[in-house]
């Protein structure tokens, strides 16, 4: 799995390709790190080329919610269908501190959106 840094809106965008598991799972959770330490309030993690997360990859998930649970929240843009359907299970799409995009445009738009005025 390859994981590079961007920038969405302002935001840390994390791309990921392939498969996030147990064994390739490092370089996204210190990627995610790395942002949380930087104070961000709002992450993204692009999906859109990944084809397959476990327990290891849901577990990155899951820390970066946990950590921005009071300052803001972590967003995944383009999951798959069998990747979406796992985040469900695990009840992320019901969490007030994930938010779920099906595209770029649209995460762009959330992170424009919630900037003050």
């Amino acid at each position: 799995m390859n994981v590079t840094v961007d920038k969405i809106g302002g935001a840390p965008l994390l791309e990921t390709q392939g498969e996030i598991d147990h064994g390739s799972c490092a370089p996204l959770q210190l990627a995610l790190d790395a942002a949380l330490e930087g104070g961000n309030d709002v992450v993204f993690i692009d999906l859109r080329k990944v084809t397959y997360i476990d327990s290891g990859g849901l577990s990155v998930l899951l820390s970066g919610v946990r950590r921005l649970r009071e300052r803001g929240w972590l967003g995944v843009i383009g999951p798959n269908h069998n990747v979406k359907r796992l985040l469900e299970i695990v009840g992320l799409l019901v969490d007030s501190s994930f938010r779920l995009f099906d595209s770029m445009e649209a995460a762009e738009q959330a992170v424009l959106e919630r900037a003050p005025a």
